[in-house]
């Protein structure tokens, strides 16, 4: 997937903040997003998934889709309620049974979501509401995936599970920002784009290893 010149520029602005920018996506396949707070990487996340118009994008898929980095839930729903807004709406099914939900998804998000179905989200960790949602969101498919630091306040085994059923639907192509070194170590085929001034810098996985002793590039990462 090749973005071509891409330009943006904020409302009332009156210089670009990107300016003929030009990168590939590896896809299908597994991006990461890397660069240093305020370098503009939610930006470029609104406008890959169309929050935001741009020019040089006109060869990116329009069924893309933005999981943040959590969405508001009221405590008194159930995980139950949760599915039904996510892939009831998707789907035009009214109601969504545990049936229903195993017939639709994966394996491991089948096995996670079964013993808490009935939980009010109250009863949930932060992270464990984060997961319910991104495991539920990445059954919807679409060809683009943009996720926004997925793994933040998620424990690393349930880190596992979710990179697992990314894996489960290897047919997308997935952009995932991270300040987290481990994110990126978890896998084995990857492009890391790094985003400095303004520009884009492609690596594969020799050229990332290659760069871990670069200071600068480590200050990127959140080291946890």
């Amino acid at each position: 997937m090749h973005i071509n010149h891409l330009s943006y520029t904020f409302p009332k602005a009156h210089q670009p903040f990107f300016d003929q920018v030009s990168f590939d996506l590896v896809s299908p396949g597994i991006n990461f997003l890397i660069g240093h707070n305020g370098a503009g990487k939610t930006t470029l996340a609104d406008i890959l998934t169309g929050l935001r118009s741009a020019s040089g994008t006109d060869k990116l898929p329009t069924d893309a889709i933005y999981l943040n980095q959590s969405l508001p839930m009221l405590s008194s729903i159930r995980v139950r309620d949760v599915a039904q807004l996510v892939l009831g709406i998707e789907t035009g099914q009214t109601h969504l049974s545990l049936a229903d939900l195993t017939r639709r998804v994966d394996v491991a998000t089948s096995a996670y979501l079964t013993p808490i179905w009935d939980q009010h989200y109250r009863e949930l960790s932060g992270g464990q509401r984060k997961l319910v949602q991104l495991l539920l969101f990445l059954q919807v498919d679409r060809s683009l995936v943009v996720l926004d630091e997925p793994t933040a306040a998620v424990d690393r085994e349930n880190v596992k599970l979710l990179f697992s059923v990314m894996a489960a639907h290897p047919q997308r192509t997935y952009l995932m920002i991270t300040h987290d070194v481990r994110d990126i170590r978890a896998f084995t085929d990857y492009q890391v784009l790094w985003l400095r001034d303004r520009q884009i810098t492609g690596m594969t996985p020799t050229e990332f290893l290659e760069n871990s002793t670069n200071a600068d590039f480590l200050t990127a990462f959140q080291e946890i």
